[in-house]
């Protein structure tokens, strides 16, 4: 409850600071930005993982659709039918699951995602990679 009031005060002052001709706040949905950010900003374009985000939250205020590619959604079932915002609840909890994924830094080394398709290989490759290391 008081981090709402928190996210609702802030946003006051904001509007308060923008309320001038020619500036505009646009409030976005923050859900799966980080996410999003990880797996298809960072290696692409050599992001830190918080410039990613803040490059997800413009697209999202420029009201840019933020699809899953189609390199993910190849090696795991998704319903394409729904909601954006459920496949990327999806494929979050793929990569959590895998092991193969334990930080941040992580992602840049991802070449393929075939790991999710294969969880039992994956939980194998992140043991030896932890052996090795």
């Amino acid at each position: 409850m008081l981090a709402g009031w928190a996210d609702s005060r802030l946003f006051k002052l904001l509007k308060s600071i923008f309320y001038n001709p020619g500036r505009e706040l646009i409030a976005v949905n923050q859900a799966y930005n980080s996410i999003i950010a990880l797996v298809k900003y960072l290696k692409m374009y050599g992001f830190a993982s918080d410039e990613a985000g803040g490059w997800v939250m413009a697209r999202r205020g420029m009201r840019l659709c933020q699809r899953i590619a189609g390199s993910l959604t190849a090696f795991f079932e998704v319903n394409l039918t729904q909601h954006v915002g459920n496949l990327w609840n999806q494929v979050n909890n793929k990569i959590k699951h895998s092991g193969m994924v334990t930080n941040r830094h992580n992602y840049y080394y991802i070449s393929n995602w075939d790991f999710l398709a294969n969880p039992e290989r994956s939980l194998r490759e992140a043991q030896a990679l932890g052996k090795n290391a």
